[in-house]
Order: structure tokens, then C-alpha cells, then sequence
């Protein structure tokens, strides 16, 4: 692989480009935890599942400080769907990592997914439309750093699929699924067309949906949020020949959709939350969030002076977004 942060997805419990310390103590947590569900767990559960899921491999996006993260993760998964062969996936950090410009832009035009917050305000039936106004901003290292990890995992959707072109289960370390996630996801996937390139499992909506396809599956034109998304090898080709990424990651996969370039499908009702409201307890600012009050765990991000004031970039944040609740948890 010419990426040696490739090589950095490992499973649970064998977490690499962390201080021998932290490996040691997730290393330890994991194994008692994963001991632990098997225990609870008979065998026979794990193996209720269909041949689909059986094959399915995840991956979980994960920043080397994060590791409170990563075990949290780890628990959800391992008690809601202990079938799930899944592993750590080394995050970029936008801090510390080198990103080409030929990868990620350094700012981006916030027009067209402003036209898509327009959207949802009045599918909602908001008042803010005139709120949302087109601006170019400065991504943040925050939202360069989350936009090269998908871009890798891509890369590593197309180093991985074999000759059956196997798809990958690309989560955040933030997803949290629900308790009926397997059950839901099954009937999903008996509907899902073969021209499909992307399924999102957690997504917060702005359009009305292209199609409804069947009970728990409909088409998309543009979602939100890249917590917990199945990609398949023509949809990773697709999305890489597309680079550069010129906006968050998240708008960016869906422009790609709302063009017709992408086939996106999402599992209705959402099956992954985020673990938090909204942005709370993130590593990742963002550059369109104005007034916020929104609390993040990095003190240092871009959109933070380093005593802690705020600055405002500009307009048109989907923080205050109630698709992304935590209800049915």
C-alpha cells in the first residue's frame, strides 16, 4: 500500500499509532470487554445473521487521542451487533498530517448546500430561510483532517474488496447503533438496488426523499453527516476520481448524489445515532457554525482562538438539526 496510514486499521485491541501506554490500557479493555460479550453472547446468536452480513468488514474512524472514543464504540457494537467483524481505522489529523490540496481544498463555496439547508428549513416548515446565505470560507484543519480519513477509507474499500467487490462499513467513532440495528438493516438490504453505490445507516435529511423503495429503504438526493455509511467499490471509484474534496466531506458526498453521479440509498428509520447531540464532545469544528454555543472537546480547533473565544466564520450550520436526535436509542 503506498499509504502507511492504511496499514494502520487493526482490530480491536491491537490499536497502532498510539503511545505504548494507551495501547496497553485499550488492549487490555477491549480483550476484557470482548471476553466479557462472548460470555453473555452464545455463539449461535452471531451466527443468526445472513451470509450479506457475515462478510460485511468495518471499519471505525478513530483519532490516535481518542481512545475513550474508540472503547465506547467497541462496548455499543459488541452488545448490539456482536456479529460485526470491525477494526480501528487510524483518523488523519488535521492538526499534525500532511493533506494535499489535491485531496482536500483549503476553503470552499457554501452556496449549494446552503441551497439545500433552504430546502429542509421549508420542508420543516422553519422560519430561518433567509438565515442561510452563500459564503466562502476557510475549511478547518478539523474538517480537512475528517475529510482525508473517508478518503482513505476509500481507498482502502478498493484495496480490500476482493474479487467480489465487497463492500465496507465506514463508522465514526461516534456511532452509535440502535438496538433493533441488525433487524432493520437485513430487511434494507433485500430491497437495495444493484446499481447502488452508498447506503447510509445514520444520516440527518434535507430534501425529500427521491423514492421510497420500501419500508425501511428509500433513495436520496442529500443527507448529512458521515457517521455510519456502507460503500461499495463502484461508489469509492466514483467518489476518488471526483477529488478534490471542496467542501465538507459530508456535503460533498451528497452534491455527488444531488448531481446524479452517486446512487444513495438510506435505512428508514436511521439505525446509527451519534452517540452525543449534535457536535457535542467533536473533534471536528466547523467553518460555517455562527453564535454557536456548541461545546467541543478540542480547545485548539480553527473557529476557537487559543483563550477560548469563539470566532464566527459565517452563516448556515446544521447544528440545531433535530434528524440527528438521539430518539429510539
Amino acid at each position: 500500500m503506498s499509504d502507511p496510514l492504511l496499514r494502520a486499521c487493526t482490530p480491536f485491541g491491537r490499536v497502532s499509532n498510539a503511545p505504548i501506554m494507551i495501547k496497553k490500557k485499550i488492549s487490555k479493555q477491549c480483550r476484557q470487554k470482548n471476553e466479557s460479550m462472548k460470555k453473555k453472547t452464545p455463539q449461535k446468536k452471531l451466527l443468526e445473521v445472513s451470509p450479506t452480513l457475515q462478510q460485511l468488514q468495518g471499519i471505525v474512524i478513530n483519532l490516535d487521542r481518542r481512545e475513550d472514543r474508540l472503547l465506547e464504540c467497541s462496548k455499543v457494537f459488541l452488545e448490539r451487533a456482536p456479529w460485526l467483524r470491525h477494526c480501528r481505522f487510524r483518523a488523519s489529523d488535521g492538526r499534525t498530517d500532511d493533506i494535499p490540496e489535491s485531496d482536500v481544498t483549503l476553503s470552499w463555496n457554501t452556496a449549494n448546500n446552503v441551497k439545500y439547508q433552504k430546502l429542509r428549513a421549508i420542508r420543516k416548515g422553519w422560519n430561518d430561510v433567509d438565515s442561510y446565505q452563500p459564503k466562502i470560507l476557510d475549511h478547518s484543519r478539523g474538517e480537512r483532517g475528517c475529510s482525508a480519513s473517508h478518503i482513505r477509507a476509500w481507498k482502502y474499500c478498493l484495496e480490500h474488496a476482493g474479487e467480489n467487490g465487497k463492500p465496507l462499513l465506514v463508522l465514526e467513532d461516534d456511532a452509535k447503533p440502535i438496538a433493533g440495528f441488525t433487524e432493520i438493516l437485513e430487511e434494507a438490504l433485500k430491497h437495495l438496488p444493484e446499481n447502488r453505490h452508498v447506503l447510509y445507516l445514520g444520516y440527518s435529511q434535507a430534501a425529500d426523499w427521491r423514492r421510497e423503495i420500501s419500508e425501511n429503504l428509500v433513495e436520496a438526493e442529500y443527507v448529512w453527516t458521515t457517521v455510519a455509511y456502507i460503500i461499495w467499490p463502484a461508489g469509492a471509484r466514483i467518489l476518488l476520481d471526483r477529488l478534490p474534496v471542496d467542501q465538507p466531506v459530508d456535503n460533498w458526498m451528497a452534491s455527488a448524489c444531488a448531481a446524479g453521479a452517486l446512487n444513495a440509498f438510506c435505512v428508514k428509520p436511521k439505525i446509527i445515532h451519534q452517540a452525543e447531540a449534535w457536535n457535542i464532545n467533536s473533534d471536528v469544528g466547523h467553518s460555517d457554525e455562527v453564535g454557536s454555543d456548541i461545546h467541543h472537546s478540542d480547545p485548539f480547533y480553527p473557529g476557537l482562538q487559543a483563550d477560548g473565544d469563539a470566532v464566527i466564520y459565517g452563516s448556515g450550520s446544521d447544528s440545531s438539526d433535530d434528524d440527528m436526535d438521539d430518539s429510539g436509542l
